[in-house]
């Protein structure tokens, strides 16, 4: 089975029991480059093997800007 969620926009089908960690790695995000906000909620980097996403999640994943 899967579901459905948005990730950055996109709709992305996942398996069932997936986890944050597993949407951003079937995107091709380099985990320890982004930060993470499901649902409009910062989603601390520990938490992501644990939160498991539900059908019409929605994840917002930001690079950090470097700049000065």
């Amino acid at each position: 089975m899967s579901f459905e969620v948005q990730i950055n926009d996109k709709s992305v089908m996942l398996p069932e029991a997936s986890t944050v960690d597993d949407g951003l790695v079937a995107l091709g995000f380099d985990c320890e480059e982004v930060a993470v906000a499901r649902n409009g909620d910062f989603v601390p980097r520990s938490e992501w093997g644990q939160q498991r996403l539900v059908a019409g999640d929605r994840l917002d994943v930001v690079s950090p800007v470097q700049g000065g």
